[in-house]
């Protein structure tokens, strides 16, 4: 018996998914408290916007390809450790 395709694509999307969202938030708090050239935070507070650009930035990429990858790696796993 196989290892179920649909496991492994459940379990890639959670991950991928925690993985992207845990590098985006990391990577924005550090360019925040960093704060480049003042563009993250002043006097009047957060610049949101590009809080929300530096995670899209992040996220965007990490995403699509850490599914892919842990998907894949899940299924064969599996597939080699069932058989």
């Amino acid at each position: 018996m196989g290892a179920a395709p649909g496991r492994s694509l459940r379990f890639g999307l959670l991950f991928g998914l925690l993985l992207s969202v845990t590098v985006a938030a990391v990577m924005c708090v550090w360019e925040w408290l960093e704060n480049p050239g003042g563009i993250f935070h002043d006097a009047d507070g957060t610049n949101w916007g590009f809080v929300y650009d530096t995670a899209t930035s992040w996220f965007v990429p990490t995403v699509s390809p850490s599914v892919v990858l842990a998907t894949v790696a899940h299924y064969l796993y599996r597939r080699i450790s069932t058989d």
